[in-house]
Parts: structure tokens; sequence; C-alpha cells
């Protein structure tokens, strides 16, 4: 991938939530802003590929406990 710098500034609030969450993921901030500029351009892919596999993961995550739960519900019948 091409890439350019981009010097920014943000408020000291933002960017505490930005280290927070980098934290939390194990993501790096310039993944996380970019990731932030693609879904907000409506062009995710160009989100980068572990932001797009970790939300991928959620996804199944999703479906699978719906499909356990619907196993459970057809079983008591």
């Amino acid at each position: 991938m091409d890439t350019v710098q981009l010097g920014i500034r943000i408020p000291k609030h933002l960017n505490q939530r930005l280290l927070e969450y980098v934290s939390q993921i194990g993501s790096s901030k310039t993944e996380i802003v970019i990731s932030a500029l693609a879904s907000y351009f409506g062009t995710t892919d160009d989100a980068p590929l572990a932001e797009r596999v970790t939300n991928l993961e959620k996804k199944v995550a999703i479906l699978e406990a719906a499909i356990c739960k619907s196993r459970q519900v057809g079983s008591v019948d």
C-alpha cells in the first residue's frame, strides 16, 4: 500500500480515548485512524486487514451464539 505521512492535532480527551482503545484491542493508532477514515468515507475495503478480521470474528461469534441459542430452544420442545 502506498502511504503518506499526515500530521494532525486532536483534543486531549480524544487522544486519551484513542490510547485506551489501542491498548484494549492491541492495534496501532495509525490502524485505528485509517479504519475510522475508511468507515467515514464508506470505503471499508481500505481498513487495515487486522481490523477487518476483528470485525469478522465478532460477527462469527454473534452468529455462533444465535445458532447455539436456536438449538437450545429447539431441543426443549
